[in-house]
């Protein structure tokens, strides 16, 4: 039996010559064994064993004094992700004017409800009808794209938009038939990968608004300022704080991680007993904004914030924030949106059902820009619970600390995906494993010395984030997540349940897993009435999907009346909450 790999055993303790490591015994069970490694086991050599055979040897390398600033600097880089969406609005053929038409839904006239003489726009994939000669505001709208036109004859078009809407319309004239015949197909085409917000690295600060953006996550913070363009973050770090050890200073982001301090890290926002419910440490988060207006180099009294929160935060931790922003910082104002609403607007949507998975897991469908608060689901499960199966997969390694837990986190990151049949791919693993095993190298994280630079593993890459659609594999009796989605829709007016199949958004780190968005879309698919299509919306840039959001609240005319001014706030307190009311 030749040496698979040589697994790299983290204890920390302070005998560097001990090593505590699991084995499997005869019984293919794990045995904890304590002994003094000789010089070939600590030079990593494989032994003999009494049958000659090579026996695989964990070297134990302590890692108390690792810097992982390298290694988190790879995890919480910024990247553009490839954007293949090709858009293709320039084929669309823009057309306004009168036609007739019935009620919506309707497909027959009656005394009633007969034919009415309306002013039409199609523009952008979407067909907008006015009631009044006011054109600055449709009366209705119907999406184009991915929908399809039928010739009914006698000048008649029908309109299906595939998502529970159907719209008859007559022309005046053979010619403007004609016309609007070509307008309308051309727009049918599927262009609503291009509609996604499709931000850029950076770009000029906004000229006329001064707004800073701060998405707080319950493990990551990003931050920039408002451009001309939405953009991604210009800050991204880990939501950890440390004290050091001489002047007890608080450290924040990656260089709390350093040795030096990381005895005593902690997070800055923590989920509560309550799954729908977070705390934020007020005694750290000002070290979190002094640290944002530094390596941004602003002066905040000169700006609006726009701040991302984790779900509902409760009144009086909003209340501690804004005091916190008004009173020490001086910020000209505030507004606070939950993340999975801002996840949203990246897509360029009002109406759909997000399914934002980061450290939990939270699903809310959308109506209109209100949420609807029956079918809201929040759990406690997220990407954690897939660092925790992977980890028990890891045959050979051991990881247990929180340091050596974000090398489990860049192996996920590396390696893990989601697969369509998880059955018949783990058949096919165990009779070819060879042909899934996958490699991820760590030798460019400054490990210590005698350190293994690679960690190998095969049914696990598949296995480990299957338990989002069998959550029996974690060992929970919990809903898996394509129930969950099912239950949202359900949630929704029955007029619009139709159109919620075909508006899923993904949002949030765990779902940029390979093979995520395309499993979650055929586990729904078998859940939706035979005649209804699902589609799963995965934007490439979805790891920041709300803080494009934020940038594009942030540029609409809108904002700034949900905005609460340092005045109001000092004038009314909590009162001026009821801007932010986003639930209906």
């Amino acid at each position: 039996m030749k040496k698979i790999c040589i697994g790299i055993t983290c204890t920390e303790t302070k005998e560097a010559e001990l090593e505590v490591t699991q084995t499997p015994d005869s019984k293919g069970e794990s045995t904890v064994q304590n002994k003094l490694l000789s010089d070939e086991e600590q030079a990593g050599v494989p032994l003999e064993t009494e049958q000659g055979q090579d026996e695989v040897v964990p070297v134990r390398v302590n890692l108390s004094s690792w810097d992982p600033t390298k290694l988190l600097q790879d995890l919480y880089a910024i990247k553009l992700q490839p954007d293949n969406a090709k858009d293709i609005s320039d084929k669309f053929v823009a057309m306004q004017g009168l036609m007739e038409k019935l009620p919506m839904n309707k497909k027959k006239a009656t005394l009633l409800k007969t034919w009415k003489r309306r002013f039409f726009k199609a523009e952008d994939g979407w067909l907008y009808y006015y009631e009044t000669s006011n054109h600055d505001k449709p009366s209705d709208t119907l999406q184009l794209m991915g929908g399809k036109v039928d010739d009914l004859g006698n000048r008649i078009l029908g309109i299906d938009d595939g998502r529970g809407k159907y719209l008859m319309v007559r022309c005046p004239t053979d010619k403007e038939y004609g016309q609007w015949k070509l307008a309308l197909e051309s727009q049918t085409a599927d262009n609503v990968k291009a509609t996604y917000v499709r931000p850029v690295l950076s770009c000029p600060a906004h000229q006329q608004r001064k707004v800073i953006l701060i998405d707080i996550g319950s493990s990551a913070i990003r931050a920039g300022i408002l451009g001309e363009h939405p953009t991604l973050p210009s800050l991204f770090f880990p939501n950890m704080v440390a004290r050091s050890g001489q002047d007890n200073d608080l450290v924040v982001g990656i260089e709390s991680y350093k040795p030096e301090y990381r005895k005593g890290l902690a997070k800055t926002v923590r989920p509560m007993d309550k799954v729908d419910k977070f705390s934020i440490d007020m005694s750290t988060i000002g070290a979190v904004f002094k640290k944002i207006f530094t390596e941004l180099k602003v002066e905040p009294a000169d700006y609006w914030l726009m701040i991302s929160t984790p779900q509902s935060l409760a009144d009086k931790i909003r209340a501690d924030l804004m005091g916190e922003l008004i009173d020490t910082y001086h910020v000209q104002g505030v507004c606070m949106v939950m993340q999975s609403l801002l996840a949203l607007y990246s897509y360029n949507a009002t109406s759909g059902i997000i399914v934002d998975i980061g450290e939990r897991m939270e699903i809310l469908p959308i109506y209109d820009g209100f949420v609807i608060e029956g079918g809201v689901s929040r759990q406690s499960y997220g990407g954690q619970k897939v660092l925790e199966s992977l980890n028990s997969c890891l045959h050979g390694y051991k990881f247990s600390t929180p340091i050596q837990q974000l090398i489990v986190r860049y192996v996920m990151e590396q390696s893990c995906y989601l697969v369509t049949d998880y059955k018949d791919t783990l058949k096919k693993c165990e009779q070819d494993p060879e042909n899934y095993r996958a490699t991820v190298y760590l030798n460019n994280f400054d490990l210590p010395q005698g350190s293994t630079m690679e960690v190998t593993h095969d049914y696990s890459c598949f296995k480990s984030p299957e338990g989002f659609f069998n959550t029996d594999l974690w060992g929970m009796d919990y809903p898996c997540v394509h129930k969950l989605v099912f239950q949202a829709i359900q949630s929704c007016p029955i007029d619009s349940r139709k159109r919620m199949y075909r508006a899923i958004y993904l949002s949030g780190g765990v779902t940029m897993l390979p093979g995520f968005a395309d499993r979650l879309q055929c586990e729904l698919q078998k859940l939706a009435p035979p005649s209804v299509m699902v589609e799963v919306h995965a934007s490439p840039q979805r790891y920041h999907s709300a803080y494009i959001g934020a940038c594009s609240l942030a540029s609409m005319e809108q904002f700034q009346q949900i905005c609460i001014s340092a005045e109001e706030w000092k004038k009314d307190g909590v009162k001026t909450f009821r801007k932010w009311n986003m639930t209906g």
